[in-house]
């Protein structure tokens, strides 16, 4: 087939036909010929590599530590394997050490890249004056060399974007998403094919106290999927039939009755239950502030009792605490916004007793009690809720209760 030179691919300029070598009996193999061998099937190779499997890491290839040293950075990998831009795999046999220099900024973005070192240097026979240097080398290994910049890479993922067709207009077919997703695809790979060959590995970035940690912020690096693996996610959804997308799923709709009838007595059983659990409620909250007015009675008159001997004038204040809330203890329909007012007005008469009660009790004890006192004045003056202003009450009770009063004070005359 002749080779027409009016053809040219401008989508893809650096995608070119194969050459290969063509053998016969009696051919003369040079150089030339044996180069051209290895570059028709390491060409293939790259090319389907570039545009089936595409530019990253496949397998291990992780920053193990970033180290500054006097020369620079001292960076170590793990073994691992990675396809840089070109298809060309880049191979990491051993835990592996290099040095990159020290950079300008705070920040720095690793890259590996594919590399050939010579060895395996051998005498070349000089025939008829035709050879240029007396050695050569025998072998090339394939390498890779470490490189760094100071700004992150624009292909900051190798996960594409790709818009899904609405799957359910009329105009919908397994045809019609087949070629969108089609469509997008050689899109993607044209917009990819010209990205520089280096492969970014990782991103760090230097601490106040001269580490280099990773960026927590920086950019995802590439990653080669397998075919296994993609194979693996797409069998695990084929075969989910509940939930293939893990969509939140919401609770059937209770079922209404279409008796009008039927309604109305549901309604009305409601109604019946709310007020049930609205008087099982009312109940329980006077009793729980009845309750602590009673706690309080007994704890504060107990004290008085404690404090007579050592401090008349604190066992004064503790029984009219007692006088006040047995008060308030006579109005049987106690109601939420009664009680919280009464907790108002206590907590002049707590804090008056704390001051009295500094010369004739334990200082730890005294502060307990006189932390207790505050809370409650917290919760009080933010209005909490009606069970925080009840606990905090509590708290004041039992410190009271827990006071220590110093047996070596001298009596009040």
């Amino acid at each position: 087939m002749p080779h027409d030179d009016s053809y040219s691919d401008t989508d893809t300029p650096d995608l070119s036909q194969f050459q290969k070598n063509r053998f016969f009996k009696g051919k003369l193999m040079t150089p030339r010929d044996m180069e051209a061998e290895q570059e028709y099937h390491a060409k293939r190779l790259h090319t389907i590599n570039r545009f089936l499997n595409g530019k990253g890491v496949v397998h291990g290839l992780e920053i193990q530590s970033v180290i500054e040293t006097d020369e620079g950075l001292d960076v170590t990998l793990t073994p691992g394997l990675a396809l840089d831009g070109e298809g060309r795999p880049i191979v990491v046999e051993q835990v592996t050490t290099k040095s990159i220099p020290m950079p300008a900024g705070e920040e720095v973005y690793l890259f590996i890249e594919f590399t050939e070192a010579a060895m395996e240097t051998i005498p070349v026979p000089d025939t008829e004056g035709a050879v240029d240097n007396e050695t050569a080398p025998n072998r090339a290994v394939e390498s890779f060399a470490l490189t760094s910049h100071e700004a992150a890479p624009d292909e900051v993922s190798s996960v594409p974007d790709v818009e899904i067709p609405e799957l359910q207009s009329e105009a919908f077919d397994p045809q019609t998403l087949r070629q969108t997703l089609s469509e997008q695809y050689q899109q993607y790979q044209l917009d990819h094919h010209s990205a520089g060959p280096a492969v970014f590995i990782g991103a760090y970035e230097r601490t106040p106290d001269g580490n280099w940690v990773p960026l927590n912020d920086g950019p995802m690096r590439p990653v080669v999927f397998n075919s296994e693996f993609l194979f693996g996610i797409l069998a695990n959804h084929v075969a989910d039939l509940d939930n293939p997308h893990r969509t939140p799923v919401n609770k059937e709709p209770m079922d209404v009755p279409e008796d009008v009838d039927e309604i109305l007595d549901t309604l009305e059983g409601l109604r019946a239950q709310v007020e049930t659990l609205e008087k099982d409620r009312e109940s329980l909250t006077k009793y729980v502030m009845r309750k602590t007015i009673k706690d309080r009675i007994r704890f504060f008159e107990q004290l008085a009792d404690r404090v007579q001997e050592q401090s008349g004038g604190a066992s004064r204040l503790a029984r009219g605490i007692v006088d006040q809330s047995r008060a308030s203890l006579q109005n049987v329909r106690v109601h939420e916004d009664d009680y919280k007012k009464q907790l108002d007005a206590l907590i002049d008469p707590l804090v008056e007793l704390g001051d009295q009660l500094e010369p004739v009790t334990t200082e730890e004890s005294l502060e307990n009690y006189l932390r207790a006192v505050s809370n409650l004045q917290s919760a009080v003056e933010e209005n909490r809720s009606l069970l925080d202003q009840v606990d905090a009450h509590d708290e004041v009770c039992e410190a009271a209760d827990s006071l220590e009063v110093l047996l070596d004070v001298v009596p009040d005359q």
